[in-house]
């Protein structure tokens, strides 16, 4: 459809295994990746800018709202601190 068009245009690849996550890899390494449930995204990665990049991008063609850090998601809560992410179901 016309998001997946908008992130493969963005310069995202879609997983093969899974067609709704969607991933991309600097060339200095960093990487970033997009999963798609229903109308909830989640963008995760260590490419900070670029995940700045991906959300503004999205919001130009699509009515997106940022939530902000993730805290739960599918019936995972996730709780992240400068010493790392924990997951808890």
């Amino acid at each position: 459809g016309h998001f997946s068009s908008a992130l493969l245009e963005f310069g995202m690849t879609r997983c093969e295994t899974d067609h709704l996550v969607f991933f991309l890899h600097s060339k200095s390494g960093l990487c970033l990746y997009h999963i798609v449930y229903v109308d909830d995204i989640v963008i995760i990665g260590d490419d900070t800018v670029g995940i700045l990049y991906l959300k503004s991008h999205l919001h130009s063609q699509f009515q997106t709202k940022d939530l902000g850090p993730l805290r739960y998601s599918l019936g995972i809560k996730v709780a992240q601190s400068s010493s790392g992410i924990v997951i808890f179901q």
